[in-house]
């Protein structure tokens, strides 16, 4: 059998980080497979890279974000004068939400 790398403890570690409840059985299960899969996943470091491009991008797509362009769309006294709230010195007034003690 391979050397384990993750035993019951570390799984339940894991499990507790995540939020996810598990049993001191259910934690000894996974703890089996995660090895399991773990030992598979060795494969990988058998396979030939040398040459090859790395991969960041497989469909093609491009980003279809836009860049980010400033726009003034309207003047601070028009953006005022759409309110019936009172104004001073070019703010809107409204009542304090926040009392002191």
């Amino acid at each position: 059998m391979a050397e384990q790398k993750i035993d019951a403890e570390k799984l339940k570690h894991i499990a507790t980080l995540a939020r996810i409840g598990i049993s001191d059985q259910e934690a000894e299960k996974y703890a089996v497979q995660m090895n399991s899969i773990l030992d598979y996943m060795k494969i990988l470091e058998d396979a030939p890279t040398e040459g090859v491009e790395m991969t960041t991008q497989v469909t093609g797509l491009k980003s279809v974000t836009r860049p980010d362009e400033v726009k003034i769309e309207a003047e601070a006294d028009d953006l005022l004068n759409c309110t019936t709230l009172p104004k001073i010195s070019g703010q809107i007034a409204v009542r304090a939400v926040i009392k002191e003690e």
